[in-house]
């Protein structure tokens, strides 16, 4: 398995861990007491943090345990990228528009941002499977 792959399977890994808890958390809050009416944005930094920090030393381990490989990327990872940029995007081109839908209905800021953040992580999601697939079949 390439760097780029395990990279790949990390960054997957680390963002259905941290999003996953923190939409739980802060959506089934909002479901259970309501939508809050002052912005919980510490949560939401702890979560990008959160994410930050596991991303930066689950690959620094990887590149410690095979840095020949970290450093290398060829034509193969360069379209595999390229492919899952293009997936990942038009999933966000859709998230974009549905929140736009949202706002012009009238939807509260709480549920329009958590929309948006919404479309990212799944983009995100989108665009990591698609590169797994890719790296397994070969392009």
């Amino acid at each position: 398995m390439s760097f780029r792959e395990k990279s790949t399977w990390v960054l997957l890994a680390v963002t259905v861990i941290v999003y996953g808890l923190y939409f739980a958390n802060t959506i089934g809050g909002a479901l259970a007491n309501g939508v809050p009416e002052v912005a919980d944005n510490v949560r939401l930094f702890g979560a990008v943090v959160l994410m930050v920090i596991l991303s930066i030393i689950a690959h620094i381990v990887i590149a410690i345990l095979s840095p020949k490989d970290a450093d290398t990327a060829d034509e193969r990872d360069r379209l595999i990228e390229l492919r899952g940029d293009q997936y990942g995007g038009f999933v966000m081109a859709v998230a974009l528009f549905s929140t736009l839908g949202l706002a012009l209905a009238g939807a509260s800021v709480f549920w329009i941002a958590h929309a948006a953040l919404a479309g990212l992580v799944v983009s995100e999601l989108v665009k990591s499977v698609s590169k797994l697939i890719d790296y397994r079949r070969g392009v």
